[in-house]
């Protein structure tokens, strides 16, 4: 399905804090405003019962199909794969798995989305995990950070096939020629940094990226590169911590100042987390998987599907594999 106007898109109705209230007016709109087909998967009476707040003959357009059960956060995924089968998020990584879908979109739980997505479509060959990332820092918003949390024990070719990944997201999303990689340490020298990194940057010294060397926490926030490498415990911390900064700040300055607006600027400076892009897909598997944040609204989870929509125009999955055999052939 390559073809923008057969492409489709399921939509987890279901997922996120919210459901079908906001999944049903994000599909009418995507659907209106932005020509991408969706279809709902989820509950068929929840999801009609939102119809009533839209025109009937939009409404009667739409395409549900149907689900039973939903995974809530901090339920085990393995577990709700095995005890609810037929749950939304799995029955919509299942439209692509069956090849009636091209991609699949959910708010959450994002356990869950990882664990549909991995378990029915496989990761690349060589790739053991899939991973997360991409652009959370508003200071700097085309920089792509690369694993926010998934994959907490790496070992250096994990990092690597990382590296190579971050680099196609950057050309992908924000058409960089020849993205500048920095690999996160505690210094910029080489030799900084713990066996991990210091393995990394040997490997990642050997390829055809334009691999700069470490890069500092503090330099996070003045786009020094394109995309930052490092494993998901490290870059979960950076995550939460800009995220929870970036609330602390923005309160403080909105208790001093009243100014709402010069607070929720500062707030999205050091917060850029999924509301331009709606979400990020799942790395190094075998077809699209967008993960949002479960507090989405309306416009986020229409962006969530506008990258869908993007990453899979852009043959994104092959993309990925010819860029880590590359790497891999290169530091081998």
């Amino acid at each position: 399905m390559t073809n923008k106007s057969t492409k489709i898109i399921a939509l987890d109705a279901m997922g996120g804090d919210y459901g079908p209230k906001v999944t049903v007016p994000a599909t009418i709109k995507s659907i209106t405003e932005n020509d991408i087909n969706v279809v709902l998967v989820g509950d068929e009476t929840k999801i009609k019962n939102e119809f009533k707040n839209f025109p009937k003959e939009i409404t009667e357009k739409l395409k549900i199909i149907p689900a039973d059960g939903v995974v809530l956060e901090g339920e085990s995924p393995v577990s709700a794969y095995r005890n609810k089968p037929n749950a939304s998020v799995f029955v919509a990584a299942g439209l692509v798995k069956k090849g009636f879908a091209d991609g699949f979109v959910s708010m959450g739980s994002s356990g869950a989305t990882m664990a549909a997505a991995t378990l029915l479509f496989g990761t690349i060959e060589g790739i053991e995990r899939g991973s997360v990332g991409g652009p959370v820092i508003g200071y700097s918003p085309e920089m792509v950070i690369i694993d926010l949390g998934s994959n907490v024990d790496t070992r250096p070719n994990q990092l690597v096939d990382f590296a190579a990944i971050s680099c196609e997201v950057s050309k992908i999303i924000f058409n960089k020629k020849n993205p500048k990689i920095g690999l996160l340490s505690i210094g910029s020298e080489k030799g900084k940094g713990n066996l991990l990194v210091k393995e990394t940057y040997e490997l990642l010294s050997k390829s055809s990226l334009n691999f700069i060397g470490n890069i500092e926490a503090n330099e996070l926030f003045n786009s020094k590169v394109d995309a930052v490498v490092c494993d998901g415990f490290v870059g979960n911390i950076v995550l939460k911590l800009t995220e929870g900064l970036g609330k602390v700040i923005s309160k403080e300055i909105l208790e001093i100042t009243k100014n709402k607006e010069l607070s929720d600027k500062i707030y999205h400076k050091t917060n850029l987390v999924g509301e331009f892009y709606g979400g990020g897909p799942i790395y190094g598997l075998n077809g699209v998987a967008i993960i949002g944040h479960g507090s989405s609204n309306v416009s986020t989870i229409c962006n969530a599907i506008k990258t869908s929509d993007m990453v899979i125009e852009n043959n994104w999955i092959e993309r990925q594999r010819i860029a880590i055999k590359k790497i891999r052939s290169e530091i081998n």
